[in-house]
């Protein structure tokens, strides 16, 4: 009932009448309010994700957070997964997917382990997978040092980039060609096998500004894993080759062009997948991972108050996965003693394409528009996954109004429709009223709807075990001599009863600067709804198979404080506390509580001080209780806690060359596993050194 009453409240102040505001804040208060605070310190920073349109973070839809690529590099992050610890409410964790241990990044949890529930952008282009929905962060074709900057919209955000963005949306925005021109070379090196590098060109050629990067990365991944009470050597290593090229061309003031390009190659450790009682693996079960990406942008300024854009990119993501292998228990499938030896062939071959039309309006000082249409070609090609070929086309329409009611007032209304082949039409409204305080500070109230739409597999893929070139063992002294394929059919078959998992959003939240102390507020409280949800992982069990039943609600609050406290130090807090509700009597009691990825509090603390122009000391303390807890609920989650230090230095060798030396240690102040009992380490600390020439 206190549920429904706070959903009820929410939806009456968000539909109230603008007049209401206009009395509330007008006349002697908002003259009283605009003039407590004196000194201008503190800039008002804006924002482009959260509506498609440029605007003061006191006039967005959303609550936003945004991550300079100056805050990066002070902290010492060299995984790009690993930045998202410092939002509120969002958390880091690690799974054992399809195969490889991979990072998972969440916004208020949940319990999907591949999370399917984020929508992920670089520059504008999706790289959520659409055959087997996930984000696969360390198979980016991206550097951490090619960041611009990252907004992260904490919330769902469907109308503003359709299905997929339900509980939130992360865009990384890459360093623009025309922004500096040199060479950058950089090795890093570490503990735990860690050994990158990083190469970048930017220059100009002719009318072309260019950034060329080429890099590796090499880690070995976690220790050991528990098999009972024996630890055991894990296998989630990574050592991969990466490239990307990104240039910007103007053929006049009003018309422009850039493309990107990507390529990434490498081999992903990992551990048997498939149950060993069906199969005996006789090499290791690694997956060599090629990620290529070509997106091109169309700028064109028609005139001062109407700008339009065409966005293209086409996306594949191949997982070549064929091991020696053998088929065992056969006798209890019909097949007598003998066992078919051959080639497992797991392969995976993913590829999304997507035509973008978007038009920005400004029709006056207060109304401004941005609308757009989109079509979207999905395709999943696998023997294993999927018995084949299949294709998914969503065309979609998306519309974006922002009206100011003079100083108090900014509202923005916006909805997407989409049209899905497989999962047919739907429309994701928002709603926003901002009332403004005074110049520097606005409460939001925000109401909105979003969709995640299953993917291929989940609504038509099928399992298949293949031996390919099998012969039976014992037939020869080679028991690899090829003959006949072997196949089990129907391991799992989707039932194709899945639809799409919806969200109802309530928000009201504070976005405020006091300037003249240096302080950023960005508060939130929350209410949110989650049906239809396919709680079950993507490994389908065949005794359980996929199904959208289960419901909780969410609500909580969270926020984050900035405090620039002179010119040589800042801090930041961020904070999150979560109750999710879902004893409901119609979810399903056998899967795994949808709240076990969900940490009840969450936050961290980070402090930046730059001691000179060459020297910079980082610090962040990170901090997570009760976390993935299990079916029992009386019995207390893992805690995870760190601490990082990162110290830099930038040495001036000649005129034109300057090195930049940079070390960071990471320190677990707890002793659980991170996340999942699988996941652990030898030891607490982490440390690695970077040595970065610039010319």
């Amino acid at each position: 009932m206190a549920y429904r009453a706070v959903k009820a409240s929410l939806l009456t102040i968000c539909i109230a009448p603008l007049g209401w505001a206009n009395d509330m804040l007008g006349g002697e208060t908002f003259a009283a309010m605009d003039g407590m605070f004196y000194e201008q310190v503190m800039e008002m920073p804006e924002v482009l994700t959260a509506a498609r349109l440029r605007q003061s973070q006191l006039d967005t839809p959303a609550s936003v957070t945004v991550i300079e690529a100056e805050t990066i590099a002070a902290l010492g992050f060299k995984d790009i997964e690993e930045i998202f610890r410092l939002v509120p409410g969002m958390l880091v964790g690690y799974h054992s997917g399809f195969g490889e241990k991979a990072p998972s990044v969440s916004y208020h949890g949940t319990n999907a382990p591949e999370h399917r529930r984020l929508q992920v952008l670089i520059d504008g282009r999706s790289v959520f997978k659409p055959g087997l929905a996930r984000v696969e962060w360390v198979d980016i074709p991206l550097a951490v040092e090619d960041i611009a900057r990252i907004e992260v919209i904490r919330g769902p955000n469907a109308a503003t980039y359709g299905a997929n963005s339900y509980l939130g949306t992360i865009n990384i925005l890459t360093k623009h060609p025309s922004d500096a021109q040199g060479r950058v070379v950089k090795v890093t090196a570490g503990n735990r096998d860690v050994l990158n590098s990083y190469v970048n060109i930017s220059d100009r050629l002719v009318n072309s500004d260019f950034r060329l990067t080429l890099g590796s990365k090499k880690k070995s991944g976690f220790d050991f894993y528990l098999d009972g009470t024996q630890e055991r050597e894990n296998r989630d290593g990574l050592d991969a080759n990466y490239a990307m090229l990104r240039t910007f061309t103007s053929f006049s003031s009003s018309f422009s062009m850039e493309w990107q390009a990507g390529y990434k190659h490498g081999v992903n450790e990992q551990l048997q997948t498939l149950d060993e009682n069906l199969i005996m693996y006789l090499e290791p079960e690694d997956v060599i991972a090629e990620d290529a990406f070509l997106w091109t942008r169309f700028n064109k300024e028609f005139s001062r108050n109407q700008v339009g854009q065409i966005q293209v990119y086409s996306e594949q993501f191949k997982r070549t996965t064929e091991w020696k292998a053998c088929l065992t228990s056969l006798a209890a499938l019909g097949f007598g003693v003998a066992q078919p030896c051959g080639k497992l062939n797991q392969n995976l071959d993913e590829r999304k394409s997507e035509f973008e039309y978007q038009h920005t309006s400004t029709w006056n000082s207060d109304f401004r528009t941005v609308a757009g249409i989109r079509y979207r070609l999905d395709q999943l090609d696998s023997q294993t996954y999927n018995g084949g070929y299949s294709e998914n086309i969503n065309t979609s329409a998306f519309i974006n109004v922002e009206y100011k009611l003079g100083d108090l007032v900014t509202t923005n209304l916006g909805g997407m429709y989409e049209f899905d082949d497989l999962n047919g039409e739907n429309f994701s409204p928002r709603y926003a009223l901002n009332l403004h305080l005074n110049q520097n500070h606005t409460i939001r109230f925000i109401y909105s709807e979003a969709i995640r739409s299953p993917d291929i597999y989940e609504k038509e893929g099928r399992r298949t075990i293949t031996i390919e070139g099998s012969s039976l063992s014992g037939a020869g002294d080679d028991p690899f001599i090829y003959g006949q394929d072997f196949f089990i059919e129907g391991v799992w078959v989707a039932t194709g009863q899945v639809s799409n998992e919806s969200i109802h959003s309530h928000e009201i939240s504070y976005f405020g600067i006091l300037r003249d102390l240096g302080l950023q507020i960005d508060t939130k409280i929350f209410y949110d709804e989650l049906n239809g949800l396919i709680s079950q992982s993507l490994d389908h069990d065949p005794e359980l198979p996929l199904s959208s039943e289960n419901h909780i609600n969410q609500s909580g609050f969270e926020g984050q404080i900035k405090w620039d406290m002179n010119h040589e130090n800042q801090l930041v807090l961020s904070f999150s506390r979560i109750k999710t509700d879902d004893d409901f009597s119609s979810n399903n009691s056998k899967v795994d509580r949808e709240s076990s990825l969900t940490a009840e509090r969450s936050g961290s603390l980070s402090w930046i001080n730059y001691l000179s122009k060459q020297t910079t000391l980082g610090m962040v303390y990170y901090h997570v209780d009760n976390w993935n807890v299990p079916r029992r609920p009386e019995t207390d989650g893992f805690e995870f806690q760190r601490l990082d230090l990162t110290a830099s230095h930038e040495v001036k060798l000649h005129e034109n060359y300057t090195l930049e030396l940079k070390g960071t240690l990471q320190y677990r102040l707890d002793d659980d596993p991170l996340l999942y009992e699988a996941n652990n380490y030898d030891d607490k600390e982490h440390y690695y050194f970077s040595a970065q020439l610039n010319f």
